[in-house]
C-alpha cells in the first residue's frame, strides 16, 4: 500500500522530517486555491496527485486531516490516519466556529492571521528551543492566501461524518483541536499540536505497528 502525506496549514514535507518510520510517505503539494474554492472542490483538485490504480493510505496532519477525510469522500483508500486533527465539526472549538459564521476572517487584516511567536509556541506546545525556530519557520514560509483561506475552511467545516476506515492519533495536552473521549482514539500523552515532531518518536512507533498491519 502507498502511503500519501498532507501537512497542516500549507506546511510541506518538513512535517515529516522527525518520523522514523518503515515505510515510505510521499507528501501531497499543497495547491493555490481558487477564489472562494470550497474545502470539496479542492480536495477534488488534490485528488490528481494520488495514483488510485494501486491500493493506498493517507496521513493527515491537522487541517491535513481534514483534508483526508474529504478526499475520502470523493476515492476509496484503504486507511486514513489523522494526526493531530478533526475527525468531525463537533472537533472544532465553539470559539473558532463562532468566529467563522462572523465572516470577520474575510477582513482581518494580514499580519494578524500569523500570531506572534510566544502565542504560536503556546498553542502547538512547542517549548524546546530547536522546534520553536523550526516552527518559527513554518509560519514564516506559510503563504498567506492559502492561510486566509484554509483558516476559514477549519471555521466553517461542516463534516460530521465519520469515516470507518478511519484511525486517529492525539496529543493529550493539544490546544487547537479537540476529540471525543468516545472515539477510538490512540492518545500520546501530554503531547501538543506539534507531536508531529516534538513526539516523533513515539509517534513513529504507533504509526509503524499500524502499517505493519495494513500493508
Amino acid at each position: 500500500m502507498k502511503v500519501y502525506g498532507i501537512g497542516g496549514l500549507g506546511v510541506d514535507k518538513r512535517v515529516f522530517s522527525e518520523l522514523t518510520l518503515n515505510f515510505d510517505i510521499t507528501p501531497l503539494e499543497w495547491i493555490n486555491p481558487e477564489p472562494n474554492e470550497t474545502i470539496q472542490n479542492y480536495a477534488a483538485r488534490l485528488s490528481e496527485q494520488i495514483d488510485t490504480k494501486e491500493p493506498f493510505g493517507i496521513i493527515g496532519i491537522s487541517f491535513g486531516g481534514m483534508m483526508a477525510i474529504e478526499l475520502n469522500k470523493i476515492l476509496k483508500p484503504q486507511l486514513i490516519v489523522l494526526i493531530s486533527s478533526a475527525a468531525s465539526k463537533s472537533d472544532i472549538p465553539i470559539p473558532f466556529r463562532i468566529f467563522g459564521r462572523t465572516g470577520l476572517l474575510k477582513i482581518t487584516p494580514n499580519f494578524l492571521l500569523k500570531p506572534p511567536q510566544f502565542l504560536a509556541n503556546y498553542f502547538f506546545g512547542v517549548t524546546e528551543p530547536k522546534y520553536k525556530k523550526i516552527l518559527k519557520q513554518i509560519i514564516a514560509d506559510t503563504n498567506i492566501d492559502f492561510l486566509r483561506w484554509a483558516t476559514n475552511q477549519i471555521t466553517i467545516w461542516d463534516n460530521h461524518e465519520r469515516p470507518t476506515n478511519m484511525l486517529r492519533i492525539h496529543g493529550t495536552s493539544d490546544r487547537l483541536l479537540n476529540f471525543c473521549q468516545h472515539d477510538d482514539v490512540t492518545v500520546i500523552p501530554k503531547a501538543g499540536h506539534f507531536m508531529v515532531m516534538n513526539k516523533a518518536d513515539e509517534l513513529s512507533q504507533i504509526l509503524n505497528h499500524i502499517m505493519k498491519y495494513e500493508r
